[in-house]
């Protein structure tokens, strides 16, 4: 029950991060109607991407709410994780949190859900872009991890993997898209930092 608790606040600060920051470029951004979206998607990123990114969501969508709700009827999924690697998880998890709250305020509108550049983006360099090209998919691989560690559920540890399978996917065809905008500079930036390590 303990891990159930700190399972679901780890979700809801994270939810709330990404929330906030979503309804604040939404008032900067015009609102694609959801077919349009996934065809402006399918365009940047590709069939693959784009398929993986709304089986994610939809796999979380079903999943969340009968897990949070019914969690003892998900013991057949239970993987033996001891106390202390669970605990390990809500440390990583909060961790994370703070991470990602961090990113978001330092690439602030110039965040996307999909790979898409505004009219008017910059180059982001400073505070955890300094020395990570993609700290965003750095959290998310922390924090996911988290999930699974928490939960001690295979469930999430097939989330996981495929969240972890979307980001390598993912990266490539957003750092051409960067060379594309940005060309020598984000060739130099490229240069003096690393893709999900400092």
């Amino acid at each position: 029950m303990v891990f159930l608790v700190l399972f679901v606040a780890l979700i809801f600060i994270g939810t709330g991060i990404r929330g906030y920051y979503t309804r604040k470029i939404q008032k900067t951004r015009q609102r694609l109607p959801v077919k349009e979206w996934i065809k402006e998607m399918m365009r940047t990123e590709g069939r693959m991407c784009t398929v993986l990114f709304i089986a994610l969501a939809i796999y979380l969508i079903t999943l969340l709410p009968p897990y949070l709700l019914f969690s003892s009827n998900f013991l057949l999924f239970q993987m033996p994780f001891p106390n202390w690697l669970r605990w390990l998880g809500v440390g990583l998890g909060f961790l994370s949190v703070s991470f990602l709250a961090w990113v978001h305020y330092v690439l602030d509108k110039g965040w996307s859900v999909t790979l898409k550049l505004q009219t008017d983006h910059k180059l982001v360099t400073s505070g955890p872009y300094r020395r990570i090209r993609h700290p965003m998919y750095t959290v998310h691989i922390m924090y996911f991890l988290s999930w699974v560690l928490v939960s001690a559920n295979l469930l999430f540890l097939i989330y996981y993997i495929l969240a972890i399978l979307l980001i390598i996917l993912r990266i490539p065809k957003e750092e051409r898209m960067m060379l594309e905008k940005f060309g020598r500079e984000y060739r130099v930036y490229m240069e003096r930092t690393g893709r999900l390590l400092p």
